[in-house]
């Protein structure tokens, strides 16, 4: 049996409170991810720990044991268990973390925010590729293939300025679905998007629900209009829980965290897969919903 050494808290708040059956909905060699009553759960041996998942190091690639999509699982408050396959992981010893936005505490406006937020737009240079779409703030008339879905999140930007949730539902659908990957691209942006919405809302002293509300509308439209995987990705995020490594990076973002940290944590954003797409999404929210209108 293998051990957990990291849990996401709310994934682990549903085992502690019964006993679950799930299917291996997908298998790669850093992730197998788990259908269950609750939505997808899973299990990466790799990178950040992600949304609803436990983190355990030292396996072998997920590819190589005898697991294969369809098969039963097992979970409750001691393990996921998958009878048919070469894997049980017990949680009982794993550490709980919140990746939830709102546990997120002493969250401000800097006085440098403006220079934080080069910091990222430097990431998203340095780590730019042709499949990602950081054309969008690096040079967006040079990508005449983005300019619909630029103008689509100028559309949602004014959608969540003016915080009309009917139009931001309308608009964030016409954002997702665009790109190849098993999220589409414009998905994690929108992931991104929504996350840093979310931070700078608590920085200026906005309600909990009021922000929920909102990252609510925005997912359930961006989730009409993609498929399954970015669904599940849009979903979490409208609930403001978010991959670790952008949790960290959005702490430091909205805070007087040194430069070092938020250097650090985004470069390992932009590493995993998808990444870029996302500090593009948060590059974007932080710009359009602030910066333009303080400077």
């Amino acid at each position: 049996m293998e051990t957990a050494e990291r849990i996401c808290k709310r994934f682990h708040s549903y085992l502690l409170s019964g006993e679950y059956t799930g299917r291996i909905a997908a298998v790669t060699g850093e992730k197998l991810d788990i259908e269950t009553a609750f939505g997808i759960v899973s299990i990466v041996n790799a990178g950040a720990l992600q949304p609803f998942s436990c983190f355990v190091s030292g396996i072998q690639p997920f590819t190589a044991m005898n697991l294969q999509p369809g098969m039963d699982v097992l979970l409750d408050r001691k393990s996921i268990d998958i009878p048919d396959g070469d894997l049980s992981v017990d949680v009982t010893l794993a550490e709980d973390v919140d990746l939830s936005i709102e546990c997120m505490v002493n969250l401000f406006l800097p006085v440098d925010i403006s220079i934080r937020a080069r910091y990222i737009h430097r990431i998203v240079e340095q780590y730019s590729a042709n499949e990602d779409l950081s054309l969008l703030i690096i040079d967006p008339e040079s990508a005449p293939e983005l300019q619909q879905l630029r103008a689509s999140l100028q559309d949602l930007s004014q959608a969540f300025f003016e915080q009309d949730l009917a139009h931001i539902e309308q608009a964030a659908a016409s954002c997702s679905g665009f790109g190849s990957g098993v999220v589409p691209a414009s998905d994690a942006l929108l992931c991104g998007y929504m996350a840093c919405f979310s931070c700078l809302s608590y920085a200026l002293g906005r309600g909990r629900e009021m922000v929920l509300g909102i990252t609510r509308a925005a997912a359930a439209g961006g989730a009409s209009n993609t498929n399954e995987s970015g669904t599940v990705a849009l979903l979490q995020a409208g609930e403001g829980v978010v991959a670790e490594d952008l949790f960290q990076l959005l702490r430091s973002l909205f805070s007087d965290i040194p430069y070092t940290s938020l250097s650090a944590w985004g470069n390992r954003t932009a590493k995993r897969s998808n990444g870029v797409n996302v500090l593009v999404g948060v590059s974007m929210a932080l710009h359009d919903l602030y910066l333009k209108n303080a400077l």
